[in-house]
């Protein structure tokens, strides 16, 4: 069975400020006017590809969870986790074989995973090994057919915003 995934990064944050260093200081960066208007734009865009998502999986930090909000409000989600797993610093690799050993038992037609760079990039790049990692804009949704049994995925599209 093929499923569709969706890799999303999330929308324009506030640059670092004075103490990013400290731990959460990152965590806690927030979208900027932009980054609301850019998912709200990707999010409009999603909603036309796919009619609702079965499975999202979103980033702890603030600015993912923001972006995420915008999606949810523009279409149906069944299942929401917040995940450690797909942070910054998180292991693409890892996170790509639990998903996909999981979707073999839990099946899911359309998955969202909320995310940053370079974790999106490298998950892209590692499910579809035939591609470069793609460099995502903020924004920015990778589109892949995934097959669960195969262990692998497909990529099929790329949508960024084209009014910059």
């Amino acid at each position: 069975m093929v499923m569709k995934l969706y890799v999303m990064r999330h929308g324009e944050a506030e640059p670092p400020r004075a103490g990013y260093g400290l731990p959460g200081a990152d965590a806690a960066r927030v979208l900027t006017s932009a980054g609301h208007a850019e998912a709200e734009k990707a999010a409009q865009w999603l909603s036309i590809q796919q009619p609702k998502i079965d499975l999202a999986i979103v980033s702890p930090y603030v600015r993912a969870q923001q972006t995420f909000k915008h999606v949810a409000h523009q279409l149906p989600i069944e299942v929401i986790e917040q995940s450690n797993e797909v942070m910054p610093e998180s292991d693409p690799q890892l996170f790509a074989g639990a998903l996909l050993a999981r979707l073999q038992i839990e099946p899911a037609e359309s998955i969202l995973v909320v995310s940053h760079m370079p974790f999106v990039c490298y998950l892209v790049n590692y499910l579809d090994a035939g591609i470069q990692p793609p460099l995502f804009p903020t924004s920015g949704i990778a589109v892949l057919d995934l097959e669960p049994l195969a262990m692998s995925g497909k990529f099929k599209q790329f949508y960024r915003d084209t009014d910059d």
